[in-house]
């Protein structure tokens, strides 16, 4: 007979049970294996690396994560668990707690949403939740947190688009304010600099001096400060690069904190002139993207969505559309830039269970459809090839996969490079765990899944890579970084489907070759399984082994998936093996291989070929005697 190959992979199918009628190349079972988007190989998945180098020991959750950008182009990662907030200091390599608890007791350990927002007034974070109101930070101060104190406009979904917020389930302090299924819209955001309150020639301090600290006089009640410039009379002017820095024209330097008006100017001569400074402040919650009061035009409108769909999760925009997700149903929000024209009605019967189970991506909302609980879908509501932007429909992605046994309470979605990502709850004993430990991964390019084990509370990609904040501790992580976990081994096997190598006849076989790239501390056993029977280890490829072409190093890529090698240099490699062994197999009829890797670093299999394969005719059947 003629040599058998598996040299395609086309990833996880467990939607058919009968693993007989899988084609080749895809898998009934498989954890931490990466099928490559040209379908040409199998890799075992990366490890993971914490965020910072301190450790939060215990257990715990991250409860929101978010990527703030300074105008500089810097990426500042923020992340809250329990009643804390901190930020990612890269200079220190190190996470810092912003304030000290400083969410309050009411929202001690519940999901706080990070919304990254960039107008005339600044770079800022906005973070809030339920029970805690709404939290303002610029980024280029990202140690400095302004409440805003809008107590009767808290929110547990926030989302900001078309230059103004659209915020669901409210939940204020004053009786009537708690509401789960209205759509509530902020003011239109200012778009012209006079728009704002400036003061001007406000006094630092007299003539004779180098260095001169204090604090602006207008700061406080929400208040951020903006386009700061310090003015020496006749002399020397200092500009806010709107990073944090000031910057002089005569080669003096300062710093000003946009959230509390601290500042520190060291001019480098001594003036001879009265120091003045002129400034700009913004109120974010009068007029502003925190302004939900008033009713007309470009103002605060609410819209009700209450047809028995559940409470509101989660808002995206698509043009002019607001696509509103409860957890049984969805709303479309219409509106133009100028709110002349407004439509808000039912859409589909799609819904999602939790706020972070949707997200957008540029072919449109990937989520996971909960609204028949019996038969979970990841779908994703795209605009059909022939259509106009307004006609989206929802198409599954998932009908490779069984997804009856997981529970989707915590579902995380997200979409990095290309991939697509769902986070779920694995099941113990039929119930399900409290966090999600499952992580179902699907390539845009060879339309492949994947499943890892990753714990992941939430996902961010920063700088490229991605980032999860953890969910059974306080600590955040970098994926698909270096080839261990905290030292450990990346629990892994990858199961093909069962295959009768061309032949429905019983047969044998003499000899397997398997070929790939290993790195050198890395090993792997390949097993068998013939008719169902239990897996035997026939082979251990070691990344030692003579069989390797060390001679040879294969690049593949940087020590962490999505960090670019800096300088040319410093990219990670792997060498070619491929390894002819004997297996001298018993009779068989459908023969399953198994692959698990045993140490750490990068393996990846690209071919498994069965040769020498001898017919051996038809099984026979029972004889029946009588």
């Amino acid at each position: 007979m003629e040599d058998f190959s598996i040299s395609q992979f086309f990833g996880l199918q467990t939607s058919v049970k009968d693993i007989k009628t899988l084609k080749t190349g895809y898998s009934p079972d498989s954890k931490n294996w990466i099928t490559s988007k040209f379908k040409d190989s199998i890799e075992l998945r990366r490890g993971y690396a914490r965020l910072g180098t301190t450790e939060v020991t215990g257990a715990g959750k991250v409860t929101g994560l978010g990527i703030g950008l300074r105008y500089d182009g810097v990426s500042v990662p923020f992340f809250s668990y329990g009643r804390k907030v901190k930020y990612y200091n890269v200079t220190t390599d190190d996470t810092v707690e912003v304030g000290t608890d400083m969410l309050p007791a009411g929202a001690d350990g519940e999901d706080v949403w990070f919304k990254a927002y960039q107008g005339l007034a600044g770079s800022f974070m906005y973070l809030g939740s339920s029970n805690s109101g709404i939290y303002k930070i610029p980024t280029a101060n990202p140690g400095s947190a302004v409440d805003q104190a809008v107590n009767n406009y808290r929110f547990g979904v926030f989302h900001i688009g078309q230059n103004r917020t659209f915020a669901g389930q409210r939940n204020g302090t004053v009786a009537g304010n708690n509401d789960k299924t209205g759509l509530y819209l902020s003011y239109i955001d200012k778009d012209q600099l006079s728009d704002f309150t400036q003061v001007t020639g406000e006094s630092i301090g007299a003539s004779g001096s180098t260095t001169y600290t204090g604090t602006l006089a207008v700061v406080g009640s929400g208040k951020t400060i903006m386009y700061t410039s310090f003015a020496e009379a006749g002399g020397e002017t200092l500009v806010d690069d709107r990073n944090g820095n000031l910057v002089g024209d005569g080669g003096s330097t300062g710093t000003i904190n946009y959230a509390t008006g601290a500042y520190s100017i060291t001019f480098d001569h001594v003036t001879v002139g009265a120091v003045t400074v002129s400034y700009y402040h913004e109120t974010a919650t009068s007029t502003g993207i925190l302004d939900f009061t008033g009713s007309a035009n470009g103002q605060g409108k609410s819209f009700r969505q209450d047809d028995g769909g559940g409470n509101i999760m989660a808002i995206f925009n698509i043009n002019t559309i607001e696509y509103c997700l409860h957890k049984l149903k969805t709303w479309q929000l219409t509106t133009t830039l100028d709110d002349t024209g407004t439509t808000n009605l039912p859409y589909r019967n799609i819904g999602i269970p939790y706020p972070r189970a949707a997200f957008q991506t540029p072919e449109g909302i990937i989520m996971a459809d909960l609204s028949r609980p019996t038969d979970p879908k990841f779908r994703q509501m795209q605009v059909l090839q022939g259509t106009n932007i307004q006609t989206i429909e929802p198409v599954s992605l998932s009908d490779d996969l069984d997804l009856s046994g997981y529970a989707f309470d915590k579902c995380v979605a997200f979409r990095w490079g290309d991939y697509e990502i769902f986070c779920a709850q694995e099941l113990t004993n039929g119930v399900a765990n409290e966090h999600n430990s499952i992580m179902f991964v699907h390539n845009v390019i060879s339309n492949a899944w994947d499943v890892f084990d990753y714990f992941a509370s939430c996902l961010e990609e920063y700088d490229g890579t991605l980032i999860a904040g953890d969910s059974v501790s306080n600590n955040v992580y970098t994926l698909f970084s270096g080839f261990d976990e905290d030292a450990d081994i990346i629990s892994n096997y990858w199961k093909s489907s069962n295959l009768n190598l061309g032949s429905d006849n019983l047969k044998n076989c003499r000899r397997m070759v398997v070929s790939g790239l290993i790195q050198q501390d890395q090993s792997f056993e390949v097993s068998l399984s013939y008719d169902g029977g239990a897996f035997a280890v026939v082979q251990t490829i070691l990344g030692s082994g003579s069989y390797v072409d060390s001679g040879i190093e294969v690049s593949i890529g940087s020590q962490t998936i999505g960090t670019k090698t800096i300088g040319g240099g410093g990219g990670v490699t792997a060498s070619p093996y491929e390894l002819d062994f004997s297996i001298n197999s018993d009779r068989f009829i459908n023969v399953q291989v198994k692959i698990e890797a045993l140490g750490i670093g990068h393996v990846s299999v690209h071919e498994i070929k069965f040769k020498d394969i001898r017919n051996k005719g038809r099984k026979n059947l029972p004889v029946r005697t009588t």
